[in-house]
């Protein structure tokens, strides 16, 4: 017999990218890791690995160098990923959309008359940067509106971190809070970011304008450090401190990356992300601003042995789309399982003045190959890395970075069988954003274009991830006539390229008005100050998905305040089953079928509310206190009793003498026919709740 083939535990960009890390110097990697159940820590700690968060298999760990061997050696380790990096170092429009005013306001709820929704209770952590602590939308100086409990600022040095970490400053604390002000300036300055997304989520407005969606949920910030790990170390301790609290959290992450490992759902990433649902956390993610057809950033193509078996596309630089200095052009490339492709790129100066690179093919197997291509006086540096079958996905894959040229890039891509995908992204200086870029046909036959199809990137391609698409808000025009919301034309299409349909919903994500940072150095327009002893605080139009995700943030929020037992895949269900579907939409859930850009529709919370509210136990109907709906009251013949439970309760029907007249089982509700009754006054009864009802 044969050696037995050694399983691969990470993929080429791990390997990759921590040589590089080595490479400049570093002395420690993050890492995330699949364990195996039980695994014994002390082994790890004994090398100087410390830990972080866990979520069912995954853990986030930092790796000193010389322990490094010990993630290939030890079979506790089942797969390993080094923690990819970001970089190197209008609310009240949204709120009618959605029919959240009518929730925080009582209208329209068929089950708890008596009963306003505004997110109490109910943890909304925010991880993102841009935090200012001290905007009254949701932190007022004078107490009047304090609902910021913690941040934990991952740039922050000074300490202390939270409990089971050790890195970045944790805040707690009204007083504390304003004297830090805000989150440190990182690698996007004094950003404004994260206090625009909060206002959405959960801000009160000022003067009865601009109010959030879960006016009064408690918050939680991270300013995270713009990685994998550090990311879910935020999700860690904010996950703890809800536990601690006994009230339920929903995350929202109004970012992502398409270099984040595969971008199908299948990452130790997205394992986390569904280990952590199903532990209650709901999560919620912006779906992408990558969706215009004037920047067709994806092409594909099926390669078959009797058509043409070559793609070839123009490689539109970032700067030429964007006012943005990049430093190259990442070209991401999948194929299907089991089916090699290759890949390389040619430098265009013009007809007759042209050079290739080598093709690469992923059969080779997996590989990192640093080049140049020597064009004229110009040295064009570039770095592939080859994989034949990922180990999350068994996909074939390719990333190919080209860095910065003037002269035209062309990317070539051939098989003979199998589907190839590919994505065009911006390289930045700083490295990063999550920009694409054309893929385009200029003057050359036989070229092919791309499109703005799948554009969902990690975390929403996470199968238990809320991925949001943006519209515009419906509105009244001039002449007081509805214009419904169209879909937002940078909002990213689906679906993922294993066929899973992402977007799963909208909200209103164009020209939305929220707070906006006091100490930021972003520039803005403001649309309303509120002056507060002495300090101005704004508020600012902003648009993106980032705005959208908010909002079913804030209707998650809502949903858990209705019905705190409410699974994840119960919230799941309610948003998506009540999803609004107008002519902009198309009637989706009433065909049951999604749409690649819109999801199920437009996110009603009224509707989602009221179906949340129907799937309620009897013993938090006892614990609410909710009342029994009898109507019409009084009746002549026929009378129907909700009873706000989704579990079977006993009616008891009787006489205001205390005489039983009538039991029966009801879920629901039940409506009672009153023939036969005479007039006067009965008392209906479910559990300990009665209610009168009067037959005449």
């Amino acid at each position: 017999m044969g050696a037995q083939a050694q399983v691969r535990k990470c993929a080429i960009d791990t390997k990759t990218l921590v040589a590089e890390e080595i490479a400049n110097g570093a002395s420690s990697i993050d890492m995330l890791a699949k364990m195996a159940p039980g695994f014994d820590r002390a082994v790890f700690e004994k090398a100087g690995i410390t830990f972080g968060a866990q979520a069912g298999q995954i853990v986030t760990m930092r790796v000193p160098v010389d322990a490094l061997p010990l993630l290939e050696s030890n079979k506790q380790v089942l797969q390993y990923s080094i923690s990819h990096k970001i970089a190197q170092q209008e609310c009240d429009r949204t709120r009618v959309d959605t029919r959240t005013d009518s929730v925080q306001n009582g209208f329209g709820l068929e089950w708890a008359t008596d009963t306003t929704f505004t997110g109490e209770n109910v943890y909304i952590g925010i991880t993102d940067w841009g935090f200012d602590y001290t905007h009254p939308n949701y932190n007022h100086m004078t107490r009047e509106n304090f609902r910021l409990d913690m941040a934990w600022d991952h740039f922050r040095l000074a300490g202390p971190a939270p409990d089971g970490f050790d890195y970045g400053t944790l805040i707690s604390g009204h007083g504390p809070l304003f004297a830090a002000q805000g989150d440190t300036s990182n690698l996007y300055g004094y950003g404004t970011h994260g206090t625009h997304v909060a206002g959405i989520c959960a801000g009160r407005g000022y003067q009865g304008k601009n109010i959030g969606q879960a006016p009064n949920a408690r918050l939680l910030f991270c300013s995270f450090g713009l990685g994998e790990k550090e990311w879910m170390d935020g999700v860690a301790w904010m996950r703890q401190v809800a536990q601690d609290s006994s009230r339920r959290l929903v995350v929202n992450s109004s970012w992502g990356m398409y270099s984040f490992s595969t971008i199908d759902g299948t990452s130790l990433l997205s394992q986390a992300i569904n280990a952590w649902a199903n532990a209650g956390t709901v999560f919620v993610t912006s779906g992408g601003n990558n969706g215009r057809e004037t920047i067709p950033f994806h092409i594909s193509h099926t390669f078959r042995n009797d058509t043409v078996d070559t793609l070839r596309t123009v490689v539109v630089r970032a700067s030429q789309i964007y006012n943005i200095s990049e430093a190259g052009q990442v070209l991401i490339m999948w194929g299907e399982e089991g089916e090699d492709f290759t890949a390389g790129f040619r430098i265009w100066k013009n007809d007759s003045t042209f050079w290739y690179s080598p093709m690469y093919s992923t059969a080779s197997g997996d590989t990192a190959i640093y080049d140049t291509l020597d064009c004229d006086d110009q040295r064009v540096a570039y770095r592939i890395m080859i994989e034949h079958s990922n180990i999350y996905n068994n996909r074939p894959h390719i990333q190919l970075d080209v860095r910065k040229t003037l002269m035209e890039t062309h990317l070539y891509i051939t098989a003979t069988s199998g589907t190839v995908h590919a994505w065009n992204l911006a390289d930045k200086e700083n490295h990063a954003g999550n920009e694409g870029c054309t893929f385009g046909v200029a003057q050359h036959p036989g070229f092919t274009g791309g499109d703005a199809r799948y554009g969902v990137s990690e975390p929403a391609c996470a199968a238990k991830c809320i991925a949001v698409a943006a519209h515009t808000a419906d509105h009244l025009n001039t002449n007081n006539e509805l214009v419904l919301g169209s879909l937002a034309d940078f909002s990213s299409a689906g679906p993922l390229i294993n066929g899973v349909m992402k977007p799963e919903i909208s909200a209103p994500g164009v020209n939305v008005i929220s707070s906006i940072s006091a100490w930021t150095d972003d520039s803005y327009t403001p649309s309303m100050v509120q002056s507060v002893l002495g300090q101005r605080y704004f508020w600012a139009k902003m648009s993106g998905t980032s705005m959208s995700g908010p909002a079913v943030t804030g209707i998650v929020a809502l949903l858990l305040q209705a019905n705190p037992q409410l699974s994840v895949d119960q919230v799941r269900d309610v948003l998506f089953s009540t999803a609004r579907n107008d002519e902009k939409t198309g009637p989706l859930v009433a065909r049951d079928s999604m749409d690649f850009r819109w999801g199920w529709g437009k996110a009603d919370a009224l509707r989602a509310v009221n179906k949340a509210l129907s799937l309620v136990s009897i013993n938090q109907v006892e614990n609410l206190r909710t009342p029994l709906k009898v109507y019409p009251n009084p009746a002549s013949s026929t009378v129907t009793v909700k009873t706000l439970c989704g579990e079977q309760q006993t009616l008891k029907v009787y006489t205001i003498d205390g005489r039983l007249v009538l039991q029966t089982p009801v879920n629901q509700e039940v409506t009672l026919n009153l023939d036969g009754w005479s007039r006067g006054v009965y008392i209906l009864r479910v559990g300990s709740r009665s209610e009168k009802l009067i037959v005449r």
